[in-house]
């Protein structure tokens, strides 16, 4: 199995990134090019393995009029939900304009925005792919919030949460589908914090306010928020799939061996920034070695990644 490293670069790897400007977010991943090709390939296999089952709550689609997609991305997630729910107006917001990858459905907008530090009225519309529109009203309320993946963006998820609650009409949906970014052997056991990098990087990462059991989490903080029928269900994410039987993990897995040290390559230098040059060149050499050992792919090992669902009580 050939491993990902200097000798063998992608042009993920290569390329100089570019990021997001807003000084209030957190959000460490990319946002050129090379980032929207990845985005739009990890969403492919996640509808995969749901077997195609984006939506999981228990929402009626006759009462859905608007749709509010956090964290859009390249807005993939958004144009499915337009199309799933033709008579509702699905806003895809993000950190980043919005790419013009292909034709959109008419009841599709792309808006440019913070949830979390901004009000409605101040998400802009943004990208190629946007549509203008009036400005959305602070008393805008959604019938159903989708994430997906704010693991590497959020510095407060129970305020997220509870500005999800503020902007959705009674009765309505949220939906948060993320991971918990642990690594788990075959048996379940956890095996990422005996690796020397992986803990160093978490602590940076809690360092930024970074939730890595976020995944897991939600359910809980949902709960607190006082949602109503919180639902869980839980997928596995393979790390590595040469030995799988079905193909749908198998292809995913093995996307997942490259695409994850890919990512890592860029997430290092900004979750450690501000630390000592000599400390961020240790920690990616330290995962790039350990990619021949304890952070190698092997059959069994994954994350778990969650879907929770919440209801606003009526």
């Amino acid at each position: 199995m050939a491993d990902v490293d200097v000798q063998s670069r992608s042009e993920y790897i290569d390329h100089t990134p570019t990021y997001h400007t807003d000084k209030e977010s957190h959000y460490v991943l990319p946002n050129g090019s090379p980032e929207h090709v990845r985005l739009e390939t990890q969403a492919r296999h996640l509808s995969a393995i749901m077997n195609g089952r984006i939506i999981h709550s228990s929402i009626i689609k006759s009462n859905v009029k608007r749709i509010l997609d956090v964290g859009c991305g390249t807005g993939i997630v958004t144009d499915y939900l337009a199309r799933e729910f033709p008579q509702a107006q699905a806003i895809g917001l993000d950190l980043s304009a919005v790419p013009n990858l292909r034709d959109r459905p008419s009841n599709v907008r792309f808006l440019q925005g913070n949830i979390i530090t901004e009000k409605p009225s101040a998400w802009v519309s943004g990208g190629s792919a946007s549509r203008s529109g009036e400005p959305l009203p602070d008393t805008q309320a959604f019938d159903l919030i989708y994430s997906r993946l704010l693991i590497c963006g959020l510095g407060d998820w129970p305020k997220f949460i509870r500005t999800e609650s503020s902007l959705l009409n009674p009765g309505g949906w949220a939906e948060v589908h993320d991971l918990d970014w642990i690594w788990y052997d075959k048996a379940g056991a956890v095996i990422s914090d005996a690796w020397p990098w992986w803990r160093r990087l978490r602590s940076a990462g809690e360092s930024h306010g970074m939730d890595f059991s976020c995944g897991s989490r939600a359910q809980q903080w949902m709960k607190e928020t006082g949602f109503e029928d919180v639902q869980v269900t839980t997928y596995q994410w393979p790390f590595g799939g040469e030995w799988e039987a079905d193909e749908v993990n198998k292809e995913f897995g093995e996307y997942v061996r490259v695409a994850m040290v890919e990512l890592l390559w860029h997430i290092i230098p900004r979750l450690m920034e501000g630390q000592q040059p000599e400390a961020t060149a240790e920690v990616i050499d330290q995962m790039r070695l350990e990619m021949k050992r304890d952070f190698a792919p092997e059959e069994g090992k994954h994350w778990n990644f969650y879907v929770t669902c919440g209801r606003k009580p009526a």
